[in-house]
């Protein structure tokens, strides 16, 4: 009866020590997604308290009437798609790359790699821009030095190279973050299993490939799922490189929700294509995560 009584005096002060952290989630995270909901099926505008409910009229418009929606939504699978590809490759090689590197010049490294994952948006953006200016900026300064005149673009102002642009200064800034999980991973890897195979004749090659990349998958699953939602995210480098342009063709959904809202007052609107994109960005994850856990399986 003093064991059962004890374990009890324990779950309630657990329950007590959990109450602040779910009170917070109820106002801070569930609050606003079940008022967004029933907000969405209304006519509100955002800036005044009268309002009708209209349904599902909004989610029937969104469908039928808002092709740019889907275009937009087509952006963000692209730019999601090839930037986590590009993050996770890249983040891999160049983890074992500092991995193999001696420990003192693994502090500088990791320290030049991560730099760019600390900055802020607007510095990135200016920066880059400034690389991809047409007359003066680096990028075409070099190809112009090196005898490639004809490459040189101007890179955000063509609809053929914008959103491409976007993904490389996207990937230059995150590409350190997917780096530096892998390199912990690898961390754990045991020096004697290291030892064994450099013993039994394994190449750089056979190491990464039959040792760090089957270690490391629980760190691939976390950094694909990262770097999806992250670009189903995606809003600032777009809106301040580019603006959506030229034409829409880097005009993602973050932005048509920002015009909406803000510009056109639509804030009803706007929320219906906010839980829309929640639940297509909860879909991919889904699918991602068990087609990752199948493969793992197999």
């Amino acid at each position: 009866m003093q064991v059962r009584s004890i374990r009890n005096q324990r779950r309630i002060l657990g329950v007590i020590f959990l109450l602040p952290s779910l009170l917070m989630l109820c106002v801070f995270l569930f609050y606003p997604v079940v008022n967004s909901i029933i907000m969405s099926l209304t006519n509100w505008s955002g800036f005044t308290s009268d309002y009708e409910f209209v349904g599902l009229k909004n989610y029937v418009r969104v469908f039928t009437k808002m092709p740019e929606y889907w275009s937009a939504m087509l952006v963000n699978l692209k730019f999601a798609v090839i930037s986590t590809l590009l993050q996770t490759i890249m983040g891999f090689f160049l983890a074992y790359f500092l991995y193999c590197l001696p420990r003192r010049a693994q502090g500088f490294f990791k320290v030049a790699i991560y730099l760019p994952v600390i900055l802020p948006s607007a510095v990135v953006a200016v920066m880059w821009t400034f690389i991809y200016t047409p007359d003066f900026g680096l990028l075409n300064q070099l190809l112009r030095a090196i005898g490639l005149p004809n490459l040189a673009l101007g890179w955000l102002g063509d609809y053929k190279t914008a959103l491409a642009s976007i993904i490389v200064t996207n990937t230059w800034r995150y590409v350190g973050f997917t780096t530096v999980l892998y390199y912990i991973a690898m961390l754990d890897v045991s020096t004697e299993v290291i030892e064994a195979a450099m013993m039994d004749g394994a190449t750089h090659r056979a190491r990464l490939f039959s040792i760090f990349l089957p270690i490391t998958r629980g760190t691939t699953e976390l950094n694909v799922l990262l770097s999806l939602i992250g670009g189903m995210k995606a809003f600032d480098l777009f809106y301040l490189m580019t603006g959506g342009g030229p034409g829409t063709s880097t005009q993602v959904v973050g932005m048509l929700i920002y015009r909406t809202a803000f510009q056109a007052f639509k804030f009803s609107r706007a929320l219906t294509m906010s839980i829309l994109l929640f639940i297509i960005i909860l879909v991919l994850t889904i699918i991602s995560r068990r087609a990752m856990r199948d493969k793992e399986e197999g």
